[in-house]
């Protein structure tokens, strides 16, 4: 069965049930005043889905208040969509191919992709700091269309890359020379020492 037929890819309401469980394992929490104990799920024909009140602070609430759903009218199972096409693409999932794949304008696509690959980033603060060994190379990148004959050293993009072999976390960055001067201190501030 493909991951795919998953409810929550398809039904508003087992999507919206899919993130409740990850955002709030324990039952909902209202963002608020941070209450759980007097909350209320509001029923009604008019009510949006997943729409909870807080008898606390007495305002109603959704689970996408603090995540990239927030401020978002855009369908929380369309949002499931776009965060398995773009986090299971090997080479990167275009927003002309989104647009198409979900059936949303382009400019929904540009907003949700951007979401989503800003919730992807990494946080590098513990980057290097297991104590373990950290691998570093360079490479050169070029694309010879517009370059002339062949691709001379000076129009060569220089990528660093940095892999941490006990937590398995990468890091890269492009650097103006590979020289020891130019790479001491890129190398200083990303591993503990």
């Amino acid at each position: 069965m493909s991951i795919l037929s998953k409810p929550y890819f398809h039904n508003e309401e087992a999507a919206c049930e899919f993130v409740e469980s990850n955002v709030w394992p324990n039952g909902p929490v209202c963002p608020r005043c941070k209450g759980s104990d007097r909350i209320t799920k509001m029923q009604g024909k008019s009510t949006r889905i997943g729409t909870y009140k807080c008898r606390a602070c007495r305002k109603p609430f959704t689970v996408k208040i603090g995540t990239i759903f927030e401020s978002s009218h855009v369908k929380m199972h369309l949002w499931m969509q776009a965060i398995f096409l773009i986090s299971s693409s090997k080479k990167g999932f275009s927003l002309n191919q989104l647009h198409r794949t979900l059936g949303v304008t382009l400019k929904t696509a540009w907003f949700m992709s951007h979401r989503i690959r800003e919730a992807m980033k990494s946080d590098d603060a513990n980057f290097g700091s297991g104590g373990g060994f950290v691998e570093a190379d360079e490479t050169y990148m070029v694309k010879t269309k517009g370059h002339g004959s062949g691709p001379h050293y000076s129009k060569k993009r220089k990528v660093l890359s940095l892999i941490d072999r006990d937590t398995k976390q990468a890091k890269s960055m492009v650097m103006t020379k590979v020289t020891i001067e130019e790479l001491k201190p890129v190398l200083e501030s990303n591993i503990a020492c």
